[in-house]
């Protein structure tokens, strides 16, 4: 039986996938002159919209499902592929390749969005044995802080990106196994609660320190948690001090941003959206690459035209690829079927005990 979804993270997720695509549509316009606004946009989501993935993705996360892990690593792999010939088709980038001079490895240095998925591979396969750990969170914080420290680390496997996000999916893992989140939801359902009213002080806090954080044009690239510290100019204790900052105040914002959703209700569009995130996730990404190389620099050149267009776009290619047409026709892209690579091993039956005698 499958198992009921809960409208209240499927209406977080949709909201999120929407700013992914709005945040992918403005992303390559938020440095030109006068583009102030997109960038506020910019700064202000990706802050927190991959974090906040990562934290729901922790927070549902089950041990054991050997078999999903088999399923995302071949999702990984087919659209590793697809990404890469449509890359050398519309970008003229340079495929992923097997002939005998390169690294068969390669396949996993994962183009662009592509590091989430592989992200949440690596993560399940690891949280077991780090939950064994006394202080898990400290630890894989303190690994981050190292990793982001040092400069010479590969981008084979976006390594740095990984181990830098994990903190935030054993946050999400935590928030469910103390069951923190629940008791949260529980006194923030209505605006007659004290935690709707926290956490809109805390959104709107964000969204003035926000406004701060882009008038001094600080590098939108701390977000991307994909370069060291040496890349800021940060000695190792304000860049770990700063990293453990971002790591309090975004969970904070995170909790704050959930509890602000409709809990019971589903949200028009948005709940769709949420149910199948996977899709727009993985499809978006090329129908991006398209609309970057069509879009006028007219419209670009101008804030306003541009966050209505992008806006419209995402709208558009979010409410597309949710079409029950679309929907059938990536599914086996998307969610393979993965039984005829597993063994079909059946539980061992307990053996009677009838007719035997102990003797003691």
């Amino acid at each position: 039986m499958a198992s009921k979804r809960i409208p209240w993270f499927d209406n977080i997720k949709g909201l999120l996938i929407f700013m992914v695509v709005f945040g992918h549509s403005i992303e390559i316009y938020r440095d030109w002159d006068g583009n102030t606004i997109p960038l506020y946009l910019y700064n202000a989501i990706y802050t927190f919209h991959m974090p906040l993935f990562i934290i729901i993705s922790g927070y549902f996360y089950r041990p054991n499902k050997f078999k999903r892990t088999v399923q995302l690593f071949a999702v990984f792999l087919i659209w590793q592929l697809i990404n890469g010939v449509l890359s050398k088709l519309i970008n003229d980038q340079e495929m992923i390749t097997l002939h005998s001079d390169s690294r068969v490895l390669d396949l996993l240095q994962p183009y662009w969005t592509m590091w989430f998925l592989l992200g949440i591979i690596v993560w399940g396969m690891i949280t077991p044995y780090v939950t064994k750990l006394r202080f898990p969170l400290i630890t894989a914080i303190a690994l981050a802080i190292w990793v982001s420290y040092v400069n010479d680390v590969t981008t084979w496997f976006s390594l740095r990106k990984l181990v830098n996000f994990y903190p935030y999916f054993l946050i999400g893992y935590l928030l469910a196994e103390k069951n923190v989140l629940k008791a949260l939801a529980a006194h923030s359902k209505t605006w007659k609660m004290p935690g709707k009213w926290v956490s809109a002080a805390v959104l709107i806090g964000f969204l003035g320190f926000m406004v701060i954080f882009t008038n001094h044009n600080w590098d939108t690239a701390i977000t991307f948690m994909r370069d060291s510290y040496s890349h800021f100019e940060w000695s190792f204790v304000k860049g770990a001090l700063i990293q453990i900052a971002i790591y309090g105040g975004v969970t904070v914002l995170s909790i704050a941003i959930m509890l602000l959703t409709s809990q019971d209700k589903q949200l028009v569009l948005f709940n769709k959206l949420g149910i199948y995130s996977i899709f727009i996730y993985l499809i978006h990404s090329s129908i991006v690459r398209v609309y970057r190389g069509l879009l006028p620099d007219q419209v670009a050149e101008h804030p306003v035209a541009l966050i209505a267009v992008a806006a419209l776009f995402a709208l558009f290619t979010c409410w597309l690829i949710t079409r029950k047409f679309i929907i059938g026709l990536f599914k086996p892209l998307v969610e393979p079927k993965m039984d005829w690579l597993l063994r079909n091993e059946q539980k061992p039956q307990p053996s009677s005990l009838k007719n035997k005698e102990f003797v003691s």
